[in-house]
């Protein structure tokens, strides 16, 4: 992202509230296969994973993973003449995939905490009116243990609100091609379930995960639909589209992934993947990028989350607390500061883990 530099390598909700789980005995996957509106076979088409346990969360059951998490940031030249610098920070919370304990915010100035009352996201807020340096550094710390999701999630949103996830961001837009994808795979699944899978499938059919030139790592439809590659946040903005097309509520979540194969060291960026609401399933986890970077495991991450990852926020187009006044967030992970109320992005930033 432009303007921001990481130490370690290049890189390229929390939810209102905890969740009830929403058991379910079994998922009817054997959805029946019409025409072929890609080249691909039938075997291809992911179903909800029923032939493992569904790991129970928080009494030791099943995969989970724990670690501490360290955050560090540098914001960098701050201009000398500048009056008042105002700074947030994204700070994670236990949901039901997730428990978060022993969180230590190191600051040089006093900080207060505050929740936005749309997703439940959770942050850190500074400011200063005098003797601004040219530097703030800040840390962010905490424990985590992270639990597979593999369960419809009842995430506890109001009824009132289902409309909200029906709703695009600015940049997750459905434009005419998500349109007419939606049209093809209404046309040929009747019914929500297959209809996601098929989703599912066209965006691991269409793009390709890699970071080059300028444009991706934006999350919007339109590159997505134009340029066919890029990194998670565009494949699930792509998903989430068509989702939404589709009359299906879908959720964008963010934070950062664990390395499978480390027990610790740097992270270099975020990750994001996905939820989308079937009213008899709950909230089904889905992560479209993984899926692809994984082949053997696409029937899995159509379905679930492994517990290689910590989340820190949900959804896009985001009001901070206090309100910044620039535009809503595209989405809320790497610290936002307005200098005079203009936006600042320069910034050092370092992210590690630690298995315990």
């Amino acid at each position: 992202m432009t303007g921001f530099r990481l130490f370690c390598t290049s890189f390229g909700f929390a939810s209102l509230a905890t969740g009830l789980l929403l058991l379910i005995a079994t998922i009817l996957s054997g959805c029946k296969e019409t025409s072929q509106q890609r080249q691909t076979s039938e075997d291809s088409r992911p179903a909800l994973n029923q032939t493992c346990p569904r790991a129970e969360r928080r009494d030791g059951s099943g995969p989970a993973r724990s670690s501490e998490f360290t955050y560090s940031a540098r914001i960098t030249q701050l201009p000398q003449d500048a009056r008042e610098v105002r700074v947030w920070l994204p700070v994670p919370q236990s949901d039901d995939n997730q428990e978060v304990s022993k969180v230590e915010i190191n600051a040089p100035y006093r900080y207060t905490t505050h929740t936005e009352h749309i997703y439940g996201n959770r942050m850190a807020f500074f400011e200063l009116h005098e003797d601004i340096p040219q530097e703030i550094p800040f840390e962010l710390k905490f424990r985590a243990t992270r639990y597979e999701d593999r369960k419809e999630v009842d995430l506890e949103f109001p009824t009132e609100k289902a409309g909200q996830f029906l709703q695009p961001s600015r940049l997750g837009a459905i434009i005419p091609e998500v349109e007419e994808i939606a049209t093809r795979i209404r046309d040929t699944r009747k019914d929500p379930l297959s209809q996601m899978s098929e989703a599912y499938s066209y965006v691991l059919g269409n793009m390709e995960y890699k970071k080059e030139g300028t444009g991706w790592g934006r999350g919007d439809t339109r590159w997505a639909c134009s340029a066919r590659y890029g990194n998670c946040s565009d494949y699930h903005a792509l998903f989430i589209a068509l989702a939404q097309a589709l009359g299906v509520p879908a959720t964008f979540e963010i934070g950062f992934p664990l390395p499978q194969d480390k027990k610790q060291g740097s992270i270099g960026g975020y990750h994001c993947w996905a939820h989308f609401y079937l009213g008899e399933k709950g909230w089904v986890p889905v992560d479209v990028s993984e899926g692809d970077k994984n082949p053997d495991k696409r029937e899995y991450f159509f379905g679930a989350h492994d517990a290689n990852r910590v989340k820190f926020t949900t959804g896009r187009d985001i009001w901070l607390v206090p309100r910044q006044k620039g535009e809503p967030l595209n989405f809320f992970i790497y610290p936002y500061v307005e200098v005079d109320g203009i936006t600042h992005e320069e910034m050092e930033l370092e992210f590690s883990f630690k298995d315990l």
